[in-house]
């Protein structure tokens, strides 16, 4: 009998995408939340915020340890995500499992602050979920993003790929777009939102080792590097692939310890 499609990909990955990633995602979450802060205190008596794709949960926890007494919205498609973050028991927070491209239930003039990090470049329709995030925020209220510009892990599959398929693109869900940007702040005003800035950290992963990197590359199950290589294992690949892409990743990449994001 064929296996079921994963229908909550992210949720089945939300444990080991926590353990691995949060401490990339982090300390960009952070940087956010008091850049936001100093544009407009999170500590005032009216403040409501909105953490839109909640993921792992970092932007939430950030909030949550700085700033006590702010009620938090905490939205994610996937019921997974959200799961792994409530084991977390943190008061005066509110989940709820909404497309960000549709947050139906959220009226709207509702938060004070509307953050995201890492979403919506992933989703099917960007422009939409920034138009809902404008939507549900105050016309004084503040939106906070983080995007990233690049992802480090393209060019060793892209170069194992191509000796199979010599135009090969890696498939990722955004388009080169939404690290752009000049666009990006285009897009953001052209919803609504006024005074935009921008501005650009480059967290590293710090792999310890290769090995480290392949673990949580192949096995953490994160849905954007599954759009890599999942479909090469699928036509009985992976005994050819995987040590290729291991050998390139070894001696072009520094063993992993160069991969950096933006």
């Amino acid at each position: 009998m064929a296996e079921s499609p994963n229908i909550d990909p992210w949720g089945a990955a939300s444990s080991v995408y926590a353990a691995r990633a949060e401490h990339v995602t982090r300390p960009a979450a952070e940087a956010l939340i008091s850049w936001v802060n100093d544009l407009a205190p999170l500590s005032q008596s009216n403040a409501l915020a909105l953490d839109n794709g909640v993921g792992s949960g970092v932007v939430t926890t950030s909030l949550r340890s700085r700033f006590p007494h702010l009620p938090i919205i905490a939205t994610d498609l996937s019921p997974g995500m959200l799961e792994h973050i409530k084991k977390k028991q943190l008061p005066q927070v509110q989940y709820k499992v909404l497309d960000a491209t549709d947050l139906h239930s959220i009226a709207k003039d509702t938060f004070t602050h509307s953050l995201s990090t890492f979403m919506i470049q992933f989703v099917s329709k960007p422009r939409t979920a920034l138009q809902e995030m404008y939507r549900v925020t105050k016309s004084n209220g503040t939106l906070g993003l983080c995007m990233w510009g690049e992802i480090g892990f393209d060019a060793p599959w892209e170069e194992t790929a191509r000796h199979f398929e010599p135009d090969y693109v890696y498939p990722h869900t955004w388009t080169p777009d939404w690290a752009d940007k000049d666009k990006l702040q285009r897009y953001v005003a052209d919803v609504g939102f006024k005074d935009v800035k921008l501005q650009t950290i480059r967290p590293r992963w710090d792999f310890q080792s290769s090995e480290e990197f392949f673990e949580y590359y192949f096995e953490a199950k994160n849905p954007e590097n599954m759009r890599g290589y999942q479909p090469w294992w699928d036509k009985g690949m992976e005994g050819t692939m995987r040590p290729m892409f291991e050998k390139i990743v070894r001696e072009r990449h520094g063993g992993a310890k160069d991969f950096d994001m933006e």
